[in-house]
């Protein structure tokens, strides 16, 4: 299957889904790259039509979901799952810790975290230090890496925007792939332009409304990719496990077959 997105990964065939990229064509072990048009990530389905569902099962070659969303999120937009795709529900947050902020929580939420120590950045950085340890993220990427394994066609995994949580799984894929830190950063921070565009619009929008420019600054740095936060996951992977190898092997339970097998399929 040939890729149909960019050559920086990024994807327009699918209209109605944000910030969709395929990971193909980043260096890997060895040398390698990650092969394209198997391992995609981006942000929640509900909004597909007709021509998104038969592009993304058809034309890009995706033969499984994974929603690392919470129950919240899940249940407020449940994904559309085209006919043949199989759908794996495998959340790394739970609703007290989910990130998302939407109309009926925007106001308090922006309180509250610009009371936290470093603000947004410094809330989401902790967050994200919290994916890499927490027992319920581990496990959700354990059971990703093993559906990797399974080798059946093309891979999509989601969160509601496609940044936090999305973005971290990615890392631990590409940690396995062998992938350098400063190539896992620049993966997350390559969002679509139409989605920087959009939360440009919002974040001004609630400037505006409210009046109030930290919480546009605010709304700004949890809606949209910032170094320092997957510079802080990257840390506690060194800080706890010393090394990625050791967090795949050690802190996510894979063996050192299962990453030769996974380097085998998704690089060349």
């Amino acid at each position: 299957m040939v890729s149909l997105c960019s050559i920086r990964g990024k994807c327009t065939l699918l209209k109605h889904v944000a910030n969709v990229r395929d990971l193909g064509g980043i260096v890997g072990a060895g040398g390698k790259h990650v092969v394209k048009g198997r391992l995609y990530r981006g942000g929640h389905l509900r909004d597909m039509d007709e021509n998104d569902s038969k592009a993304f099962r058809d034309e890009l070659g995706i033969r499984h979901i994974i929603d690392l969303r919470s129950p919240s999120e899940l249940e407020e937009k449940p994904d559309i799952v085209p006919e043949g795709v199989d759908y794996v529900y495998l959340p790394s947050l739970t609703n007290e810790q989910n990130p998302s902020i939407n109309r009926h929580n925007r106001n308090a939420e922006l309180s509250r975290i610009m009371k936290v120590e470093g603000g947004a950045i410094g809330h989401l950085s902790s967050l994200y230090r919290t994916m890499i340890t927490q027992e319920m993220a581990i496990k959700s990427h354990r059971e990703v890496l093993l559906k990797l394994l399974e080798n059946k066609g093309g891979f999509y995994w989601h969160c509601t925007q496609g940044k936090d949580r999305t973005g971290v799984t990615s890392a631990v894929v590409l940690m396995a792939l062998g992938v350098s830190d400063e190539d896992i950063i620049n993966d997350y921070l390559n969002e679509a332009r139409s989605l920087k565009i959009r939360n440009w619009f919002l974040t001004t929008l609630v400037g505006v409304i409210k009046f109030n420019m930290k919480a546009k600054s605010s709304l700004s740095a949890l809606m949209n990719a910032k170094r320092p936060c997957m510079e802080a996951a990257l840390d506690e992977v060194k800080q706890v496990y010393g090394n990625a190898d050791n967090y795949i092997r050690d802190g996510i339970g894979i063996s050192e077959e299962q990453i030769k097998s996974l380097r085998e399929i998704y690089l060349a």
